[in-house]
This record gives structure tokens, C-alpha cells and sequence, in this order.
């Protein structure tokens, strides 16, 4: 009778997605404030030190987790000749991304772990609020304007749509995303 040995990789593998399973099952549950890595450990079917050989705190682990599904939000602006259309169909494609139950589940949950651990801060907004600056900005400096300008407008449209959500909720109207975007635009174009 032959007996399949599983790699000590593979395994490792197979625990660390469990584990990431499971944050984010739980995290959609229960959010943030309600997440333990007891409960982690308990719903992937590993040990506590399993959790901890791979993240040093619960913040670093709900921050790699929310990361991983951060590439389904970060998507970069096709460019027209029409820079307002550009950035108004991301960002209605922005919110339209963060109103969905996980979406928004993840926005709140950024913005908590964040404003209780500078680390996970740091991380959050280097993989992700950075990066969605960055692609406004990017689109804006490529249309012809001023990097100051540009910086402070994508920083208007990105925290007005972003702001308004986590105010909202699921409820924000995703054309506002739209209004936002063109009243910026608007405002800083040059003549």
C-alpha cells in the first residue's frame, strides 16, 4: 500500500491559505474589532503558532489578507483623448468596487486596522491608498497637468469618493462618483 507524503512546503502552503480563508471569512462575519486569531485558528484547522510562524500580530495578518484582494479595486485608468471621461469611469468603477458587501466590508476594515496599528498603516497605504492616488495622479500629469495640481486633484477625487462611501456606505450612489471626479476636474483645469 503506497502512502503519499506531503512536502513540508506544500503543507505549509496549504495551512497559510486556510488561514487566509478563514480571516477573511471572518472578517466579513464578525468584522475587525470581533477577529481573533483564536477564531482564525480555530475555522483553518491549525494552531495558534501556525498563524504567528507566517504574521507577527492580527493587524499584519488582516493586512496581508485585505491586500491580497486589493487587486480587484487597484485598477489602472485606460486613457482616451477625454481625461475627465478617463477618470470618472474609474472612479464609478472605484466605487462601484468598494459598495459591494465585500468591498465595503474591506474599506471599513482598512480604515480600522489602520488607525489602531502605524505598521499595518504603513502597509495599507503603501498597497493601497497610495497606489490609488498614484493612478489619478498618473492620468492627470499624462493630460497636461501641473504636478501640484494634479496631486491635490487626485487627492479630492480619490478622498471624496472614498470619504463618502465610508460615510454611506453601500447606499452611495455610484454616479456621485461621477459628480465628484467632474467637479474636481473641473475646478483645476486650466483654461
Amino acid at each position: 500500500m503506497a502512502t503519499q507524503i506531503t512536502t513540508p512546503r506544500r503543507r505549509s502552503e496549504k495551512s497559510r491559505m486556510a488561514i487566509v480563508r478563514a480571516t477573511r471569512e471572518l472578517l466579513l462575519e464578525r468584522g475587525f474589532d470581533k477577529l481573533s486569531i483564536e477564531a482564525v485558528a480555530a475555522r483553518a484547522g491549525v494552531g495558534k503558532q501556525t498563524i504567528y510562524r507566517w504574521w507577527p500580530s492580527r493587524h499584519a495578518l488582516v493586512a496581508d489578507v485585505i491586500l491580497e484582494d486589493a487587486d480587484r479595486i487597484l485598477r489602472p485608468i485606460t486613457p482616451t483623448d477625454d481625461v475627465a471621461a478617463d477618470v470618472c469611469r474609474w472612479a464609478v468603477d472605484l466605487a462601484a468596487a468598494l459598495t459591494t458587501a465585500r468591498g465595503n466590508a474591506m474599506l471599513r476594515i482598512l480604515t480600522t486596522a489602520g488607525m489602531e496599528h502605524p505598521d499595518t498603516a504603513a502597509r495599507l497605504r503603501a498597497g493601497f491608498s497610495t497606489p490609488l492616488h498614484e493612478t489619478v495622479r498618473s492620468r492627470l500629469l499624462a493630460a497636461g497637468f501641473d504636478p501640484a495640481v494634479a496631486k491635490d486633484a487626485a487627492d479630492a477625487i480619490v478622498g471624496g469618493v472614498v470619504y463618502a462611501i465610508l460615510s454611506e456606505g453601500r447606499s452611495f450612489a455610484r454616479g456621485r462618483a461621477e459628480s465628484i471626479t467632474r467637479t474636481v476636474i473641473g475646478g483645476v483645469r486650466t483654461p
